[in-house]
């Protein structure tokens, strides 16, 4: 019988696995949103409760796609200086 051997983890798979998930790529909804809001510019036109609903629910997931780049940012900060602190001692 042969045995399974345990593959030993690394700091750095550690470090990724608790880390906070990235978001997708923001720049498309936020194209999409200056897109309608120039249109409704261009024609001179009252924004209808509906494209308000739709643009204001786009830019709250930017904003909460923000949110999670930032606490991202701050986790692999954290990551790094100490790190950087165990390895200068």
């Amino acid at each position: 019988m042969s045995r399974l051997k345990k593959k030993k983890i690394t700091p750095w798979q550690k470090w990724k696995k608790k880390a906070p998930k990235v978001p997708d790529i923001t720049c498309p909804t936020i194209d999409d949103v200056l897109l309608r809001l120039d249109r409704f510019q261009d024609r001179n036109e009252v924004i209808s409760k509906y494209q308000w609903n739709l643009i204001h629910k786009r830019m709250e997931r930017i904003r909460i796609d923000n949110e999670l780049l930032r606490e991202g940012g701050q986790y692999w900060y954290e990551i790094c200086k100490q790190n950087l602190k165990k390895s200068i001692k």
